[in-house]
């Protein structure tokens, strides 16, 4: 049925050329649109039944549903075609103008009274184009038709278009909600429960998976909107991704401040709760310059960014505005509180820094519920390489198992592409800004839905490949070197402790060590011996003066100097000074030139990761010309400061014991490099020894891990290809249903049912093709899904095609492709 058509204000009773009865219309620009806004509120129920009727009269070739009789109106027609000055539209008896102009297919740019209005095939083109091209503004589509059809561009032209605009999205999203109630997924959570299914929708007797889904979360600091930007629209857009600011403030005080985030920063964080002792860690230095956010962004801006999840197929779960902060904690934990609600239990999420993200969401208040339903927390794979090396075998999915190849940056990818809607949302109002930001997700959505077997082929084929390849290697090399596969878990356990036993510095030790220090420093603070020859007495008085000048510098640095020693041997309570020849000084000696050798690698360490962000921020898509000129710059004086502290390093490293060879600058200017600085740092100990610190057998490892994940991923595949062939029968036969249900009922919904059955049966079968293409992989060894459907519309190139190729513009492949190097 369709809506029941409510008694609704004619144009006369409406506003009827009248003012109110105070003789003024209203003087504000917000009470204006105010009343606009309400005003196509209270149309919207017929809006979209006309808009319905409309379409199923277009889909049997009759486009003109105008009454026979009725009053006449006239307004300006903007088409693709030209503009048609006078157009002439009968209005029925009690139906608004909007009304009128839908049944012969335009939307009028005002609720109550509209001049112009603008044809649906022209929204909808730039409906289309908008949600492919997201920083495809109003203004140029305006620009476009101003030139198309010989016009000068006015701001009022924008502004009309944009009215309309807003109107039409509005009446398609009541239209999927009508179609969605039929289908029966207008539950608040459907979207998040079945969007994805090789993710959600389970099968019986399937086999379980340890962890039974995979996540990543992350914020970006991109999508910014001005503080006051569009005051005058205080519309509230229903996203179905969003998390209610007002339940992400309800863990506004269970941490003081996210890990990583600079204590300067607090008070623009005030809003955040307990202290952030609690969980520190070391890996999070590297992140701290990108989680501050300045006090001049605080106050500029009030949505300072988003904070998302997704699956590991791409697909958005929920959507977090972040107001006037950096990426707080808050953000973390209301995301993980809403997975935990959706999905439940075993299940894992990646983020930049999920090891110290455990300890937060431990003194949260989802502790118990997180705890309960055994979510683990892991770091992504690009990001993972920038953590200490204990960090990464505890943390990187590569060391983990049930991760299979997945590298959780998913969120990475998303923000490529996001990272386009900044420029056209920057000043708009909440409203539109959430708006835009919806359908850029929602159309990002649907093409994950459509890549989603393209997904689970190149993944099964990439496993296959690692398998295949690698694993004769590594069985070669374990027979070579006769070890076995458990010696390569008890290394990484082995190697954990030694990395954390070593990195504690004992109090003593730092003592002795600062100790030494003084005295070597008070030793080389004694001044040269003056003494009053001949050539002094020659000199001018100009130098005996700047000469005096040095020796009284000297002496006051001496006095310094052994005051600081004195200080120290009264708090050490030693007695007779140390002397070089002493074994507590060489021993302390030792442990003092062992820290110096490890700040100098620390020091490598961070002007690496940093010159790595650079090359990656660098390659983004959508960066500016001056930014990217000025990335540029930083990237050269970073690698003559990587060159300054290589040469300090190489300066130390002979001096260690056992000595440290020599590194040259290609070796460390790799991703995969960096989790090797952890075991240069500690040569205190002899380690040459240790199994796990061969360079052979560290490399036989990661092809053991590369492998065992691979393996993962297949019987992963397996259960996943499975569902999505269930879900894409068990939809066709759904829609089916619903369309057949709806025939008598309720026609013009029927047919819209029937639209969007037709689009989304075109992709199943072009699903059914690509996992018919698994199923003939060799090697493949899951279930045959006997399908249902049929394959009828699946363009030839697919069912003629045996292999299936990332796409050469696919930004997912291409960033895919260079994250890879993380596991060589």
């Amino acid at each position: 049925m369709l809506h029941t058509q409510l008694k609704l204000p004619t144009l006369s009773s409406i506003h009827g050329g009248k003012r109110s009865q105070t003789g003024r219309a209203p003087r504000s620009r917000l009470d204006r649109n105010r009343q606009a806004n309400a005003a196509w509120r209270l149309q919207m129920p017929a809006l979209c039944d006309a808009f319905l009727l409309w379409k199923e009269a277009r889909s049997k070739g009759k486009e003109n549903l105008a009454c026979m009789a009725g009053t006449a109106f006239h307004v300006v027609g903007i088409t693709l075609n030209g503009l048609i000055s006078r157009l002439s539209v009968v209005q029925c008896e009690d139906e608004v103008a909007n009304v009128s102009l839908l049944r012969i297919g335009f939307l009028g740019c005002s609720p109550q009274q509209p001049t112009t209005a603008v044809s649906l095939d022209c929204l909808e083109l730039y409906h289309q184009i908008r949600r492919r091209k997201s920083s495809f503004s109003v203004q140029a589509m305006v620009k476009v038709l101003c030139t198309l059809h010989n016009k000068t561009y006015f701001q009022t032209f924008r502004d009309q278009f944009s009215i309309a605009f807003d109107a039409y999205l509005d009446i398609l999203r009541h239209v999927q909600a009508l179609v969605d109630q039929a289908l029966g997924r207008d539950d608040v959570d459907w979207r998040m429960r079945h969007s994805c299914p090789p993710c959600n929708y389970k099968q019986e007797n399937e086999p379980p998976l340890i962890p039974s889904r995979l996540d990543a979360m992350d914020g970006n600091s991109s999508l910014k909107r001005l503080d006051g930007a569009g005051s005058t629209d205080d519309r509230v857009f229903p996203s179905s991704y969003l998390i209610p600011h007002a339940e992400v403030e309800k863990y506004k005080d269970d941490v003081r401040l996210r890990p990583g985030t600079n204590l300067a920063t607090e008070q623009n964080t005030a809003s955040v709760g307990s202290p952030a002792t609690l969980i520190e860690s070391v890996c999070t230095d590297n992140w701290k310059a990108a989680n501050t956010v300045s006090e001049n962004t605080v106050k500029v801006f009030e949505q300072t960014g988003i904070f998302i999840s997704a699956c590991r197929h791409g697909i958005i779960q929920t959507l977090v505005e972040m107001r006037r902060s950096g990426e707080l904690a808050k953000y973390g934990i209301a995301t993980v509180n809403k997975i935990l609600d959706t999905y439940g239990a075993d299940g894992a999420t990646g983020y930049d820094i999920g090891c110290s993200f455990n300890k937060t969401i431990a003194a949260s208040s989802i502790a118990q519920k997180a705890a309960e339903l055994k979510h683990t927390f892991v770091v992504n794979c690009f990001h993972g390489h920038a953590h200490n090396h204990q960090c990464q075998l505890r943390y990187l999915p590569l060391y983990l198992p049930g991760f299979g190849i997945e590298d959780l940056e998913t969120c990475e990818r998303v923000f490529s592409a996001s990272n386009s809607v900044a420029p056209v949302i920057r000043h708009a109002s909440h409203f539109h800004w959430l708006q835009f930001i919806d359908l850029h997700f929602n159309q990002w959505d649907a093409d994950r839905y459509s890549d989603l077997s393209k997904f689970l082929y190149n993944n099964y084929k990439q496993a296959l490949d690692i398998v295949n390849t690698l694993g004769p290697v590594v069985e070669e090399l374990k027979a070579s070197l006769e070890i076995t596969d458990a010696d390569f878990e008890r290394w990484n356990q082995e190697e954990s402790e030694y990395l954390a036993r070593v990195s504690k510095e004992q109090p003593e030790d730092i003592e002795q060590a600062m100790y030494v220090e003084a005295l070597q420093t008070l030793e080389a603070a004694h001044p040269a011996h003056f003494t009053s020859n001949g050539s002094l007495q020659r000199e001018s008085h100009a130098q005996t003066k700047a000469r005096a000048a040095q020796f009284r510098a000297a002496y006051s640095k001496l006095n310094l100097q052994m005051n600081a020693v004195a200080d120290i041997e009264c708090r050490m309570g030693i007695a007779e000074r140390w002397k070089p020849s002493d074994e507590s000084y060489r021993k302390a000696n030792d442990f003092l030139t062992n820290r110096k050798f490890i700040r100098a690698v620390e020091t490598l360490e961070g002007l690496v990761v940093q010159r790595l962000f650079e090359l990656a921020k660098a390659n983004v898509a959508g960066t500016g010309y001056k930014l990217r000129q000025h990335i540029s710059k930083a990237i050269t004086r970073r690698s003559s400061a990587i060159c300054s502290a290589l040469a300090k390093y190489n300066e130390l490293a002979p001096l260690q014991s056992p000595p440290r060879e020599p590194i040259e600058f290609s070796e460390i200017a790799s991703y995969g490099w960096l989790g090797e600085f952890d075991l240069l740092k500690y040569s205190r100990e002899d380690i040459l020894h240790q199994p796990w610190a061969s360079k052979a057998n560290r490399t036989t490892a990661t092809k053991y891990f590369k492998v065992a994940r691979a393996r993962e991923e297949i019987t992963c595949l397996n259960v996943e290809v499975k569902r999505l062939h269930a879900w894409v029968d068990f939809e066709d036969a759904q829609f089916r249903s619903v369309i057949d249900a709806l025939q008598n009922t309720n026609p013009p919904l029927s047919r819209e049912v029937l639209r969007q059955y037709e689009q989304w049966h075109r992709i199943n079968n072009a699903h059914r093709i690509r996992l018919t293409s698994i199923y003939e992989l060799p090697g493949y060894t899951g279930e045959e899904w006997v399908s249902v459907g049929d394959e009828r519309g699946v363009d030839i190139e697919l069912s003629t095609t045996t292999v299936i190729s990332p796409d050469e513009d696919d930004t997912l492949c291409d960033e895919a492709n260079r994250l890879d190097t993380c596991f060589e």
